[in-house]
């Protein structure tokens, strides 16, 4: 089956690359990578293919997950932002998005801005929300010493691994997202917490509560303002979505990612958040089913195992663009030391 999928993928893809399936990883992601000159040193040349062979790069998105274009000529952030310029924008961007990362150049943002030594689990991209991408591009501007691969895992895996009797629960009662971001008059102290809590001001990128407004009810999401000058909104989502082309029915939501206890983010930060909202202030995430009724711990902690043993973890190299398709594919990433500049665009 690896080597079927991997000749259909050569012969889409065409004579001027090679490909090879990740072994580590089952397949996932698929490397492709130049066997001209042109592609491996011309900018223009490793973009323009990238463009001409989007269906091509799109159709090996949907069977593999995950395609990492590996040695060809896009050389650093302008080079990253030409190579995705052709693919439509998303509705929104990265509005009350829950990641702190910032705007680089054009559609190009930050990875994240987690601390070096914190494991992002497991996730689909911006699954809390309306509205979300459905193609991720990643781009290793600069690979860190040790560690911090982006780690991806196959969504069609865990939905043959994950309990029967949840899935089914997270099917009939959908997801509700509660989620809070401070004032931006309100400075938290704890460093633990900043990243984790952001003001609605950096989540919107806006200083008007007009305007936040506006965009929460384009985007869907109900909207409250707090007594300490925060904001919280309000998305009730099925926790499944059918994957636009295929039309299957798929795993989406953050229920491992945004319910928080001490089992996901650590008793520390936890009890630090319960400081602050012991003085009135919100968690910023409360997650449950969409009719209100708490999400077992343990079914959160079971699910978080059955994400750890899917991820895949190879080792960035500095100019790796990775493609991913964000119905089938987890992504996360691995502690690490060293500098780390790791790029990502959201994309339709």
């Amino acid at each position: 089956m690896l080597a079927e999928r991997n000749g259909e993928a050569a012969a889409a893809l065409g004579a001027d690359v090679t490909v090879a399936p990740y072994g580590p990883g089952d397949g996932l992601p698929l490397f492709v990578t130049p066997r001209t000159g042109a592609l491996r040193q011309d900018r223009d040349a490793a973009t323009g293919w990238m463009r001409e062979h989007e269906a091509a790069l799109d159709g090996i998105l949907r069977d593999v997950g995950a395609v990492v274009l590996r040695g060809f000529a896009f050389g650093d952030t302008g080079g990253f932002a030409q190579a995705i310029d052709h693919y439509p924008d998303m509705a929104f961007g990265y509005a009350a998005g829950a990641a702190p990362r910032a705007n680089i150049q054009g559609r190009v943002f930050e990875a994240t801005r987690s601390p070096p030594e914190v494991s992002i689990t497991l996730h689909q991209e911006m699954a809390y929300l309306p509205a979300f991408p459905s193609r991720l591009a990643f781009f290793c501007n600069h690979a860190p010493d040790s560690g911090g691969e982006t780690l991806i895992g196959d969504v069609r895996r865990f939905e043959a691994l994950v309990s029967q009797r949840f899935r089914g629960e997270v099917e009939a009662r959908g997801v509700r997202y509660v989620r809070s971001f401070r004032s931006p008059d309100f400075a938290v102290e704890e460093p633990r917490l900043e990243g984790l809590y952001k003001t609605w001001a950096e989540a919107f990128s806006t200083d008007d509560p007009v305007k936040v407004e506006a965009e929460c009810a384009a985007m869907g999401l109900e909207c409250v303002w707090n007594a300490d000058g925060g904001v919280s909104v309000r998305y009730d989502s099925p926790g499944f979505v059918r994957h636009p082309v295929t039309g299957r029915q798929l795993w989406f939501n953050q229920i491992a990612t945004q319910t928080m206890t001490d089992a996901t983010y650590g008793p520390e930060v936890m009890g630090a958040f319960r400081r602050l909202s012991g003085a009135e202030h919100p968690l910023p995430y409360v997650t449950t089913f969409a009719d209100g009724g708490p999400i077992a711990e343990a079914d959160v902690a079971a699910v978080r195992q059955t994400l750890a043993g899917l991820q895949v973890a190879f080792p960035w190299r500095q100019g790796d663009l990775m493609l991913i398709d964000n119905f089938l594919t987890f992504h996360g990433r691995s502690p690490y030391a060293g500098r780390r500049d790791v790029q990502v665009a959201l994309l339709n």
